[in-house]
């Protein structure tokens, strides 16, 4: 096999470091059509709510039927759900096959996990049309509308009872692994007696209805309308059924640090003090970089954050992998394998993640250390175009979007590391090498919307084309990634410049995600390799 960045597809190699403008791109070569329906699903992706498990284990659906639709006609390929037995015969082994009945699967997967989008945009049938074929149902298995179609209803089937919840919005439910259903034990916004500085508490969000005079927004308990109580994203996650992962509990790393405890506690860089040192170390941490943030790491807080209107983490590193299927001028059958791999261990990571975090139900930095600063003044991020601030510190804030300020679940592990590293082991798989940027390769894609067009491995940062804090950065910002790794480390220590994460939530999340993405990569590689039980 042939040899990331927020781009979506490659057109060119220029003399090294060189950008070019979008007026000057020569035609890009075809894309497969793996990549053209990966890229109308992440548009479909980012028109719904922000749920990074849901959003994995959509992309893991649509690209595991994908791939069973493609095995049907391959060689070797064994398919994941539907019978082998009905694979068809070696005349039928064409790539004009393949990509029918990858097309057919993808449309009926997109179709009944994005009925509404489809409604407004007419994205998938269109997209379905411009590929020359029509919307057809058909049970057929002699054709490949037939088998697409088969292919996405065993997966369907397949997975109606993996422990998702799907038919019901994916809302909480019991099972033998969570008997109960999830309740916080802290109370938004409340430090009272009851309040345990060592659990998740709910934060009180802003809708934004409600400013102050400087336009910030508040919350107000005597109006509604101006706050959203969170509620715990999929608590029960962790017991979904998975692709490779012996159980959700199989790569738990050791617990965070509890305050108030004089236990002794090892943290992941190897040091041992008790645990209510370490607790209010690496919250403090956190609260240094606030204080002491620079254009730089505001710019990859932003670009790695993920939130409303994005494809989520998951999802990133779906769009990230568009460029790698350019740059090596992957074939469908390549595509098909990288992708289906890649959002299996995506999937995996989504249930690891979340299994700790039910587990460990662990505060996250606005709680504590609002908490452990309520009464004194720290110097902070004062907000949008304040810079840092003497403020105190029962309102300390991450560098957020005001009104998305933390996500709506417990902090231990980190997702952002938990996929990243992940996704960055199959990438570096798949394609036998870890490299990254490489100086050369050029997109066809103006994401920053600068007039001049990406490079892989890349992305430059504007003169104040920071979100959430208007004129910033001061002067342009390149974030680069020589490797998958590199890309996989700076989307985690994002999230302690971000006010969302502590050390290590970030490192042992990463050292999980690293583990997960290997198991799953074997497993999906013995699939396609045809030696899966």
């Amino acid at each position: 096999m042939r040899q990331f960045l927020w781009i979506l597809l490659l057109v060119s190699t220029l003399t090294i470091g060189c950008r070019t403008s979008a007026e000057d791109t020569p035609t890009p070569p075809e894309r497969s059509v793996v990549v053209e329906w990966n890229r109308v699903a992440l548009a479909a992706v980012r028109n719904g709510a922000p749920r990074p498990p849901v959003v994995s284990r959509f992309l893991f659906m649509l690209h595991s039927a994908m791939y069973d639709a493609w095995a049907m006609y391959d060689d070797t390929a064994v398919p994941t759900v539907l019978d082998p037995a009905l694979k068809r015969p070696e005349r039928e082994h064409t790539a004009e096959n393949k990509q029918a009945a990858v097309s057919y699967a993808a449309y009926h997967i997109l179709m009944e996990f994005y009925p509404d989008y489809e409604r407004q945009t007419q994205a998938f049938s269109r997209l379905l049309g411009n590929l020359g074929y029509p919307v057809e149902f058909s049970a057929d298995m002699a054709t490949p509308a037939g088998v697409g179609q088969a292919a996405a209803q065993a997966l369907l089937e397949a997975r109606l009872d993996d422990g998702s919840n799907m038919l019901n919005n994916y809302a909480d439910m019991t099972s033998t692994t969570y008997p109960l259903l999830y309740s916080p034990v802290n109370k938004p916004e409340l430090f009272d007696e009851a309040f345990n500085p060592s659990r998740w508490q709910p934060l009180r969000v802003p809708t934004g209805q409600l400013r102050n005079s400087q336009g910030v927004p508040m919350a107000d308990e005597a109006q509604a309308n101006s706050y959203v109580d969170q509620r715990f994203l999929t608590p029960h996650w962790g017991a979904v059924r998975p692709f490779a992962l012996t159980s959700g509990s199989q790569f738990r790393p050791a617990p965070p640090p509890r305050y108030g405890s004089d236990f002794l506690y090892t943290d992941a860089l190897g040091q041992t003090m008790t645990n209510d040192e370490a607790f209010r170390l690496q919250f403090t941490e956190v609260l240094s970089y606030s204080a002491n943030l620079t254009d730089e790491q505001k710019a990859i807080a932003e670009y790695w954050a993920d939130g409303p209107r994005s494809e989520t983490p998951p999802g990133h590193w779906n769009a990230l992998a568009h460029g790698i299927s350019y740059r090596d001028q992957h074939t469908l059958d390549e595509d098909v394998k990288l992708y289906f791999a890649l959002n299996a261990a995506l999937f995996d990571a989504s249930i690891a993640c979340w299994e700790a975090k039910r587990a460990y139900d662990f505060v996250r930095p606005q709680s504590a250390i609002r908490f452990l600063y309520q009464g004194e003044m720290v110097e902070a991020w004062g907000g949008p175009g304040q810079g840092t601030q003497l403020i105190r510190g029962e309102t300390w804030r991450p560098y957020q979007e005001l009104t998305f300020v933390t996500p709506p679940f417990a902090e231990y592990t980190s997702g952002h590391s938990t996929f990243s590293a992940a996704a960055a082991e199959v990438l570096t798989r798949f394609t036998g090498s870890n490299q990254f940027y490489d100086g050369v390769t050029v997109a066809d894609e103006d994401y920053n919307n600068d007039g001049l067009l990406d490079m892989l491995g890349e992305y430059v940062v504007p003169v104040g084309h920071n979100r959430f804090e208007a004129n910033t950065p001061a002067q342009v910002i390149t974030l680069r990634w020589p490797t998958f790794q590199d890309a996989a480390y700076e989307a985690g220590i994002s999230r302690l410049y971000g006010g969302i994460h502590i050390q290590d939530a970030n490192i042992r999340g990463r050292e999980a995600g690293e583990l997960i993405g290997v198991q799953a990569y074997e497993l999906a590689e013995m699939y396609w390799l045809g030696s899966e039980d």
